[in-house]
């Protein structure tokens, strides 16, 4: 099933700015906890964002199961019913909490729906610019409305994130020194914003070790319609939309650009 996707996007929009925008700047010390740890933050935005974007998606879609961050945090084991059958909305109301409560400006709305573990649509809102990147399978992805093309080479060394704190061993000690060696790299502390650099070609890859299904199943469904390529160093599996730890998750927004850079940090074979 393929929702209206301006429908979707008017409804993310609506609640952002209401809940969260509206916020922004003014958080009183009340509004704001902590969840695993002194860092990771959320707060009454998070929480109103998420309660209303239940309701509403619910209503465009009666039968879809709800997956948003902040039920995850308090039910872990929900994010199992992805390896099932059924339509799924999968939800981050706020990602990039602790740039919105350190008044940095980069922060925003992630929604995607997946149907029997395949990705359908996604949408990321950029909060303080006001704009959408869609995507919906097989029908491509937009910024701002217009159709997004494939990422066309770089010219010159390659730039990427990472946010690889978590990952394991022996892929730790083997990947960590080759990423310093070949590439220019900056931590990603915004997921929305990271997979819109990626499917504009501001950035060229990402590699992540910590995978939450709300951060990564909208911007790897836009990466995948304009050619871009998301998989697992460890095995070689595509990403699913499943949450896992400690393994390393490579993005790019080419299948060029994503073989250079597996090349360059693990070699020809896993």
């Amino acid at each position: 099933m393929i929702i209206n996707p301006d429908k979707v996007a008017a409804i993310i929009a609506e609640i952002a700015e209401e809940e969260i925008a509206s916020r922004y700047g003014k958080l009183a010390t009340s509004d704001i906890e902590t969840k695993s740890g002194p860092n990771d933050f959320v707060t009454a935005a998070d929480q109103a964002a998420e309660a209303r974007l239940e309701h509403a998606l619910g209503d465009l879609y009666p039968g879809a199961g709800f997956i948003g961050e902040e039920i995850a945090a308090r039910e872990p084991a929900i994010v199992e019913r992805l390896k099932g059958d059924g339509a799924f909305w999968i939800v981050d109301p706020l990602d990039g909490t602790r740039n919105f409560v350190q008044g940095r400006p980069e922060f925003g709305s992630i929604v995607a729906l997946v149907e029997d573990g395949e990705i359908r649509q996604g949408w990321i809102y950029a909060i303080p610019d006001k704009a959408f990147a869609i995507g919906s399978k097989g029908d491509g992805a937009s910024w701002r409305g217009e159709a997004l093309a494939p990422v066309a080479a770089t010219q010159g060394p390659l730039k990427g994130y990472r946010a690889i704190g978590n990952l394991a061993e022996p892929w730790k000690s083997r990947i960590i020194p080759k990423l310093k060696e070949s590439f220019e790299t900056e931590p990603v502390h915004c997921s929305a914003y990271g997979y819109i650099n990626l499917i504009r070609g501001l950035r060229d890859f990402a590699l992540y070790a910590r995978v939450h299904p709300w951060d990564h199943v909208a911007g790897v469904l836009m990466l995948r319609e304009i050619g871009g390529r998301a998989e697992y160093l460890d095995n070689g599996a595509p990403y699913a939309p499943q949450a896992t730890q400690g393994r390393p998750l490579l993005v790019a927004g080419s299948a060029q650009t994503w073989r250079c850079v597996r090349t360059a940090v693990i070699g020809d074979q896993p």
